[in-house]
C-alpha cells in the first residue's frame, strides 16, 4: 500500500517535469515550474482518491464482519426447537382403510 501510494504521488509530478523540461527545450518558454506544481496537484489528488478509496474498503469490511459476529451471536441465542410433525387432518381411502 505504502508503495502504491508513493508510486501514485510521484509518477505524476515525475511526467510532468519531463513535459515542462521538453516544451521547455522545443519551444524556449519556462514552464517546467508550471508543470511541477502540476505534478504535485496531480500527485496529491491520486493520494486523496487513494486514501478514501481504502477508508470506504475498510469500512465495508469491518461491516461485513460485525454482520458476521450479529448472525454468530443469533444463532446461538436462538433455541433449537424441534417439533414433531403433526399427523394430517385429511383422510384418504386407500383399500378400505382410513389413514
Amino acid at each position: 500500500m505504502v508503495t502504491q501510494l508513493g508510486l501514485s504521488v510521484m509518477v505524476p509530478v515525475f511526467v510532468c517535469i519531463l513535459a515542462g523540461y521538453y516544451i521547455d527545450r522545443f519551444a524556449g518558454t519556462h514552464l517546467t515550474l508550471l508543470f511541477l506544481i502540476l505534478g504535485f496537484l496531480a500527485g496529491g489528488l491520486n493520494a486523496y482518491k487513494m486514501a478514501k478509496a481504502t477508508l470506504a474498503m475498510n469500512e465495508r469490511e469491518e461491516k461485513e464482519e460485525d454482520r458476521k459476529e450479529l448472525m454468530e451471536k443469533q444463532r446461538e441465542n436462538r433455541p433449537d426447537v424441534k417439533k414433531p410433525k403433526q399427523q394430517s387432518r385429511i383422510k384418504r381411502k386407500n383399500h378400505g382403510k382410513t389413514l
